[in-house]
């Protein structure tokens, strides 16, 4: 990737990559549009607070549908999210929903706060609990994950797109050591990911597992003391990273 020209540069992934919220940048300072003013490049920038792995695969794709003749001077690039997020479609609304406050972890903050304007019928907390015990559990999370991440690896790889993927909001080792039971690895969930996920393109830094992991551990990196997104600070640094990594 070194000394290509890039016509055009597309980010997705999550508040770690997006200009949306009040604790991310403006439109104008992510790493992204740093990254593309450097090569020159148009920005386009797909990421939303909150979002998903599953959306961060969809909005792509979508982009990739109605861009077929950019493919050749594009660079994407992925922030991968934390992979207990999920995207769920509302029959209400009539669209997908990132995150959404009824499908969160007993364990999360969120889970009581469900919006019941989003739903046609409203669960009771009992009944959200219920979702969770019955259905939910991290070690089949990374064996989700890791399947998107293999399609999107194996589209662009396929339709000779460069990209870049990085740990933006978590890593699987962290969510492995964190959150999952199954540390022998009994289903095989880990061992998919460490085999079959290409690591040719996934950027990682020297020092910090992800680019949260940076951010706590440096506080004029972070928005605020207690808040661990990235500031503008943060972005210019990890734009930088990426820069040298995608030159070499």
């Amino acid at each position: 990737m070194s000394d290509k020209k890039y016509k055009y540069v597309v980010v997705s992934g999550c508040s770690f990559s997006a200009s949306d919220a009040e604790n991310t940048p403006r439109p104008g300072e992510t790493y992204g549009d740093l990254i593309a003013e450097h090569l020159g490049a148009k920005f386009y920038n797909l990421s939303i607070s909150g979002t998903s792995l599953q959306h961060t695969s969809r909005v792509l794709l979508e982009w990739a549908s109605k861009n077929k003749d950019k493919f050749k001077d594009t660079l994407v690039i992925v922030g991968k999210t934390g992979i207990r997020r999920t995207e769920i479609w509302n029959n209400k609304s009539n669209e997908w929903l990132n995150d959404c406050f009824y499908f969160q972890s007993p364990k999360g903050s969120h889970f009581i706060q469900g919006n019941k304007d989003l739903l046609i019928n409203d669960w009771t907390e009992e009944e959200r609990k219920n979702y969770f015990i019955n259905f939910f559990n991290p070690n089949a999370q990374i064996l989700l994950a890791t399947n998107i991440i293999i399609g999107l690896q194996s589209f662009l790889t396929l339709n000779n797109i460069d990209h870049v993927f990085f740990d933006a909001s978590e890593s699987i080792e962290e969510c492995w050591e964190l959150y999952c039971d199954d540390k022998e690895d009994k289903f095989g969930h880990k061992l998919l990911f460490d085999n079959l996920v290409s690591k040719e393109n996934w950027y990682k830094h020297p020092e910090y597992k992800s680019m949260i992991d940076f951010t706590k551990k440096n506080l004029e990196m972070r928005v605020s003391k207690e808040d661990s997104h990235p500031n503008k600070k943060a972005h210019q640094y990890w734009g930088n990273c990426l820069l040298e990594y995608i030159k070499n």
